[in-house]
């Protein structure tokens, strides 16, 4: 079991990373159980998640009923949280990088938990009023631009590969990402 201390812990290894300090990976337990704890992140940040598809697709005609969202959701969310793990599986020893393999998803899936935090600020900002649409679409882009490059450097940091193949990879789990999103929001029509 992962203790309250390990969890604060790991997000403040994460952050670290974002305000790319390399001594973040200092704040991450890299061993083979640290790894299997790093999957608890998606508990940790299932509320934002939450609150970010329920405020994200709120103007989206779903035919499905709440049941089946819920699971398509959940099911999807579950596979988001281990498709890239499992592509990184292969690929990390492909590009001979498996030694590094465990550091940079224990720092991935930590991420995730700063990566939340960055989307729910962005939410708060779509509260009516707060900013304007226009305004607003600028923000959104930043926002994703800032959590690809924080990928980009807990790739090329963690994993250890160049800056072409750390944007290579970004660009396959963005891609990834959206075929799962694709699939799940397919589901629900």
């Amino acid at each position: 079991m992962i203790t309250r201390s390990e969890i604060l812990t790991s997000l403040y290894g994460a952050w670290r990373l974002l305000l790319r300090d390399p001594r973040g990976f200092e704040w991450l337990d890299d061993s083979i159980e640290g790894y299997w704890k790093s999957f608890f992140c998606a508990v940790v940040v299932l509320p934002g998640y939450g609150l970010w598809f329920i405020f994200t697709v709120y103007d989206v005609n779903f035919d499905a009923g709440l049941f089946r969202i819920l699971l398509v959701e959940g099911i999807g969310y579950i596979i988001g949280w281990v498709a890239w793990p499992l592509v990184m599986a292969s690929v990390a020893p492909a590009i001979k990088r498996d030694h590094n393999y465990i550091r940079y998803i224990v720092a991935y899936n930590w991420s995730a938990g700063i990566s939340i935090g960055i989307y729910l600020i962005v939410l708060v900002l779509r509260l009516p009023g707060i900013v304007p649409d226009g305004i607003m679409a600028f923000f959104s882009f930043i926002a994703l631009v800032v959590i690809l490059s924080y990928h980009w450097y807990i790739l090329r940091i963690g994993l250890e590969v160049s800056p072409a193949a750390a944007a290579g990879l970004v660009a396959g789990d963005f891609v990834l990402g959206q075929i799962i999103s694709s699939f799940s929001r397919g589901m629900l029509h």
